[in-house]
Order: C-alpha cells, then sequence, then structure tokens
C-alpha cells in the first residue's frame, strides 16, 4: 500500500521534475519515489560497507582495547586481595 502526502515544490523546480519524469516515461510522483529509493538503497549499502570495514578494525583490537580491559582486572582483583591481606594482618 502506497503512502500519501503532500509536497510543496518551487514552480521551477516542479517544472524541471515533470520535464524529468516525462523523459522517463513516468509521473512526477513515479519520479520522486524513484529517487527516494535509489537514496535509501545507497545509504543502506554504504552503512552496511561501513559496518563491515569497521567489524574488521574491531576484531584486529588495534587500540589494544581488549588487552588493556584483562589487565586493569588483573590490578583490581589484585589490590582487592592486597587490602584483605592488610585488613589481616592489622587485627
Amino acid at each position: 500500500m502506497a503512502q500519501k502526502f503532500s509536497m510543496s515544490l518551487p514552480d521551477d523546480v516542479y517544472d524541471l521534475v515533470k520535464e524529468m519524469a516525462e523523459q522517463e516515461g513516468t509521473t512526477v510522483s513515479g519520479y520522486l519515489a524513484g529517487l527516494a529509493k535509489e537514496r535509501a538503497d545507497a545509504d543502506r549499502t554504504s552503512r552496511e560497507r561501513l559496518a563491515r570495514l569497521t567489524s574488521k578494525d574491531r576484531a584486529a583490537d588495534p587500540d589494544a582495547y581488549d588487552q588493556r580491559r584483562e589487565e586493569i582486572r588483573q590490578r583490581m582483583h589484585a589490590a582487592k586481595a592486597a587490602a584483605a591481606v592488610k585488613k589481616i594482618n592489622a587485627t
């Protein structure tokens, strides 16, 4: 089912779009719908390509985030153990 909406265009733009639509053998609505679909498809393709490229970057972990996170976790556990030992020795 097609959704209907109203759109205002300056006369010169409408005339240009109408002329291009006629050259392609379609209506103004059909022409604008085709342009919108092309743009949406191009945008989706671009986002998918970017996601593929960045997923490779994240998989390689170029900033060594996972390694740093593990080092911090180990230091936190060591500090907690040291605090427990200090507490035992203080009593």
